[in-house]
């Protein structure tokens, strides 16, 4: 009776310190796709699909995926970021700029500044073309926990 009450104590004890962590010390993928409804409404809306990965811990990072109305191919921008607590403060590679990623119960708020963000998409020569997300309808994106998988790069 003491090894079972033991071992329920420890499995306790491990939840706990799970449950302490939260969910920014790992790998976390977060999406959202804009239905046709939505886009109706918010005409000067060009991405139709975003997806985030936070990389929490030491080495706290970004990758943003966007797709863009009439392109299906998937455009991408990452960096580094400095979290505090539920707020990601991140600095995208090159000349890609600022963004802000803030977790919260239902997933996360990605602000984006006025002078908007780039992503690029290289071609099978591995040149890149370079896009820009700014004006008012890419300010705010609000995106939920997505399976790991919808996050991996696509061409």
């Amino acid at each position: 009776m003491f090894l079972k009450a033991s071992g329920l104590a420890v499995f306790i004890a491990l939840a706990g310190l799970l449950l302490a962590m939260g969910p920014a010390e790992a790998a976390l993928c977060y999406a959202r796709d804009y239905d046709k409804t939505h886009l109706a409404k918010h005409v000067d809306q060009r991405v139709t699909r975003i997806t985030v990965r936070l990389q929490a811990d030491n080495g706290s990072g970004i990758g943003v995926g966007l797709w863009f109305r009439g392109d299906k191919r998937q455009w991408w921008a990452g960096g580094g970021c400095r979290q505090q607590g539920a707020e990601f403060a991140c600095t995208l590679d090159g000349d890609g700029g600022k963004l802000t990623a803030t977790q919260n119960a239902k997933g996360i708020r990605l602000d984006v500044p006025v002078a908007g963000i780039q992503v690029e998409h290289p071609d099978s020569a591995g040149n890149a073309s370079f896009q820009a997300v700014d004006g008012p309808e890419h300010r705010v994106f609000l995106l939920w926990p997505a399976p790991e998988a919808a996050c991996e790069p696509q061409n």
